[in-house]
C-alpha cells in the first residue's frame, strides 16, 4: 500500500501544471461496463490440475485527463467465474479431491494510458500495477459460530465458514480505443494482459479480458 502512494503522488504531482496549459473543460471521466475473460488451465505437481472457466464480471474505471496525451486512473473488477479443480494430496498421490465450484474475484489497479490522437477518437495504451483477490468459496476447516446480543431479537448465534483464499500482485497492459460523444459521454474498448505474480517457485498466470464500458466526463 505505501508502494502504490508514493506511485500515485509521483504521478499526480504534475497534474496541476499540466492542467493550466492543456485542460479544456472536464478532466475526470467515469465509465462502467462489461468485462470478458477468458478461461485458462494450469497443471501442478502429481496430477494436481486446476481450470478456470471464461466469464463475464463488472468493470467501473476513474481517470484524471493530465493533459492531451496523458491520463491516470484506477479500475475496479468484479468478476464471479467457474472453475474446476484436482486436489492431490502429498502424502499420497493416488488420493485425490475433484471440486467443482464458483469463485470470487477482485481486481484493484492503478494505470498510466498514453494517447495517441486528439479528437472524438481516441486511441490509446496503458500500464499498470494492482491486486488480484481470489476466494475458491471452499471452506478451509469447521463452521466458526459466534454470538451477539440483538436490539430486536435477543440472544442469536450465527456460524460462519472461513474459505480458502489468495491475494497477488500484478502488472499489465492494454490497448484500445474510446470515442467520445458530443455531451461528454464516451464508449470505450481494450483488450487487457495482466500477469499475477505468485512468488516462490509457482508459475505466474494471467488474466486476458476484454472491456466495453460506457462514461461521463465531469
Amino acid at each position: 500500500m505505501r508502494f502504490l502512494t508514493i506511485l500515485a503522488a509521483l504521478l499526480l504531482s504534475p497534474a496541476a501544471a499540466f492542467a493550466q496549459y492543456y485542460s479544456s473543460g472536464s478532466n475526470w471521466d467515469f465509465a462502467i461496463g462489461a468485462i470478458y475473460q477468458s478461461g485458462q488451465s494450469s497443471a501442478g505437481s502429481n496430477g494436481a490440475s486446476l481450470k478456470m472457466n471464461d466469464e463475464v464480471g463488472l468493470g467501473l474505471t476513474l481517470g484524471y485527463k493530465l493533459n492531451r496525451w496523458f491520463t491516470i486512473g484506477g479500475d475496479l473488477d468484479y468478476i464471479s467465474p467457474r472453475y474446476s479443480a484436482v486436489l492431490v494430496s502429498e502424502d499420497d498421490p493416488t488420493d485425490t479431491i475433484n471440486i467443482n465450484h464458483r469463485a470470487t474475484q477482485f481486481n484493484s489497479r492503478i494505470k498510466g494510458t498514453l494517447n495517441f490522437m486528439e479528437g472524438p477518437f481516441v486511441p490509446y495504451a496503458q500500464l499498470g500495477i494492482g491486486w488480484t483477490f481470489f476466494d475458491s468459496n471452499v471452506a478451509d476447516g469447521p463452521p466458526v459460530t459466534g454470538c451477539y446480543w440483538h436490539p430486536w431479537w435477543g440472544y442469536i448465534c450465527s456460524g460462519y465458514y472461513r474459505t480458502y483464499g489468495s491475494t497477488e500482485f500484478s502488472y499489465g497492459a492494454a490497448v484500445g480505443a474510446r470515442y467520445e460523444f458530443s455531451g461528454g459521454t464516451f464508449l470505450n474498448l481494450s483488450y487487457d494482459y495482466w500477469e499475477l505474480d505468485t512468488g516462490g517457485s509457482r508459475a505466474n498466470p494471467n488474466l486476458e479480458s476484454f472491456r466495453l464500458q460506457y462514461g461521463w466526463k465531469f
